[in-house]
């Protein structure tokens, strides 16, 4: 077992649910020709799938689903164990051969405290615990292991504990197989297995197709566990182990069978009958003729839909403030080239005020508000790109003649605001490169002496025009001692941690992001001195972090993209949605994914209401008709109710 690794669990069979559109940007003309014949090739595909597939179906039994998943996660214990012998910088553990620990495996060190009780039953419910940070396990003998402490500052003494971090579990599933006269849909057989994987926090199955890939290999499931192929398999995609589900008859009752075998080597690891009764079957013949529903969400939807605004073109960006301090936020939304403000009137957006800038100038790429001159109304802060420079400018009502004047013009930064939960707004700011877009350190923007100005650099590792732009960027304290951690995605769009001192001690196999809108800004200049537009970089969305009852969240944008994330230049986005990650003791953990809709998300912002519990949720998404090249913008308002 290695516990820092994501293992993935994929189901085959059927394509992935609700992939009904697609999103397609690039700048170049070879590659929009291919983005182009991807799209229409997709349309193609969707309207074979809809003419093929049924849609209607009876629900799954959660039941047997919710025990084969507890039998799985069985299989996985969480490792703990403790420091019995410390010489020098080697440790010795009371972790032995046949335990699931190996050689690399790195572990959590902890330090046990006085022991904890409840105040009213007075029942004994656990240590203080304090994390000291993690060892690696070196050798693993027959009655113990050697091991050593990553951090050479770390002085470990005898009793500490060590404990596996928290582990991810992926699977892939291959297609089921019908042994029974029973009709059974095993489209929808193979979606609620996914389906009821994804939605357990240890679990995860990636955007692959199994059965499609061993269609294109002419295989079957036995075949396609040979060695030979498990490898050609391993070479499209990382998986740890393959479920294969398949019904039959028992005694009048059909049962479903699991296998779950290695991806790896083959080997059988567990295998299992569960009886159900709630097996999906096929639709009539006459209600597929009348177009039924071939698609359902989640009853678990955390998010209550509330509303939905079209708007004709394309959206840019979006952010919410109290920008006349009278208590109640608005809403800004920007274009390429205009400001757009508008009040929440029972869910409905009502444009109040506009600020137009040239057409033909400007190209706005981020909008952010919030009060940084402290004086109770919001400020507007737009990133305005004038050919390839930046023009910066910074918006602020007038109470007085009730419209919107410039109090900062032609800034050559780019700007951000970030919410760290538990404190003030900080608004950042980083200049622009000659030959990158984003050039050195992140910088907050201060209100002194009746104007804004650079600050202090943020503290992130000094790794510049990598992965530490402002943008898709933002810090938290995430274990309680007082100095923020650093979050980000990164340019593959995988979710990073570090710690203060610029140690990585998150990065998830999962992508998230993936957005196709592309930052110009920069030019370099060729041997012979002819200037030439600089590489672009790829947009990252906001991350935020909100409180809910006692639980804390990572809210992080998902555009779902072909390619898995593969693709560099081109990005075809087919539908979106949010991803929910808890903060727990062990790190991050999978708690919800919103249901997925058309079109990239732009935007997004959580917003906690400021009396009682719960928050409202908006996302802006942009759709582009693959007909008709036109593109529109929907603002969709839910509801989160309070925990």
């Amino acid at each position: 077992m290695r516990p820092l690794q994501n293992l993935r669990f994929f189901v085959a069979g059927a394509p992935q649910n609700d992939k009904k559109n697609l999103y397609c940007h690039s700048e170049r003309s070879e590659e929009s020709r291919l983005c182009t014949f991807l799209a229409y090739a997709k349309l193609f595909f969707l309207i074979t799938l809809i003419l093929v597939v049924p849609g209607n179906a009876l629900a799954q039994s959660s039941a047997s689903l919710d025990r084969m998943v507890s039998q799985i996660e069985s299989l996985f214990p969480p490792l703990e164990g403790y420091v019995i012998a410390v010489e020098g910088s080697g440790l010795t553990l009371d972790l032995k051969q046949g335990m699931p620990v190996e050689a690399g495996d790195k572990l959590k060190l902890i330090r046990y405290g006085r022991e904890l009780f409840h105040p009213v039953t007075k029942k004994k419910i656990g240590r203080k615990e304090t994390d000291l940070g993690q060892v690696e396990v070196l050798e693993v003998r027959k009655d113990f292991s050697r091991a050593k402490a990553l951090d050479p500052t770390v002085l470990p003494k005898e009793g500490d504990g060590v404990r596996s971090a928290f582990q991810k579990l992926s699977f892939v599933v291959a297609p089921p197989q019908i042994k029974t006269k029973n009709k059974v849909d095993a489209n929808r057989l193979r979606y609620n297995l996914e389906s009821r994987l994804n939605k357990h926090p240890r679990f995860e199955v990636p955007s692959f197709d199994l059965g499609l890939w061993m269609a294109d290999e002419k295989l079957n499931i036995q075949s396609a566990l040979q060695s030979k192929n498990l490898d050609k398999l391993h070479s499209k995609v990382e998986a740890d182990f393959i479920l294969v589900p398949s019904i039959r008859s028992v005694k009048g009752k059909m049962a479903l069978n699991y296998k779950l075998v290695s991806a790896v080597d083959g080997s059988l690891k567990k295998q299992a009958d569960i009886l159900s009764e709630g097996l999906p079957a096929p639709d009539a013949p006459r209600e597929r003729e009348r177009g039924t529903q071939s698609s359902f969400k989640q009853k678990t939807d955390l998010f209550k839909f509330v509303a939905k605004q079209e708007f004709s073109y394309e959206m840019v960006d979006m952010d919410v403030g109290d920008l006349n301090g009278n208590g109640k936020n608005e809403f800004v939304l920007i274009d390429r080239y205009r400001v757009m403000i508008f009040e929440n009137k029972k869910g409905h957006l009502r444009q109040i005020a506009q600020i137009k800038t040239s057409k033909t100038a400007n190209h706005f790429l981020a909008v952010d508000v919030a009060d940084i001159n402290g004086n109770g109304r919001a400020e507007i802060f737009v990133t305005n790109q004038v050919g390839g420079k930046l023009q910066s400018f910074a918006l602020e009502s007038d109470p007085k003649q009730k419209k919107f004047h410039y109090i900062w013009k032609d800034a050559n930064l780019y700007f951000r605001v970030i919410r760290p939960m538990g404190k003030r707004p900080l608004l950042m700011s980083q200049s622009a490169g000659f030959e990158n877009p984003f050039q050195g350190p992140i910088k907050e923007v201060l209100f002194k002496n009746g104007k804004y100005q650079q600050g202090p650099e943020l503290n992130t590792p000094d790794i510049y025009g990598t992965h530490f732009i402002l943008y898709g960027l933002t810090q938290q304290d995430l274990n309680g001692n007082g100095t923020p951690e650093t979050i980000v995605l990164d340019n593959k769009y995988h979710l990073r941690v570090y710690s203060p001192n610029g140690r990585l001690v998150v990065k998830s196999d999962d992508y998230y992001g993936h957005d196709p809108r592309l930052i110009d800004v920069g030019v370099k200049e060729d041997i012979v001195g002819i200037v030439q537009q600089g590489e672009p970089v790829r947009f990252k969305g906001r991350l935020e972090f909100v409180k809910m009852g006692t639980n804390r969240y990572l809210v992080l944008p998902m555009n779902h993209a072909m390619g898995d994330g593969f693709l560099d230049r081109l990005v075809v986005v087919e539908n979106s949605g949010l991803a929910l990650l808890r903060l727990t003791g062990e790190g991050f953990a999978k708690a919800f994914e919103s249901s997925k809709q058309k079109g990239f998300l732009a935007t997004y912002r959580v917003i906690p209401h400021k009396k009682g519990a719960g928050a409202g949720v908006y996302i802006l998404r942009v759709d582009k008709d693959i007909l008709t090249n036109n593109v529109f913008s929907t603002l969709s308002t839910y509801e989160w109710p309070g925990e």
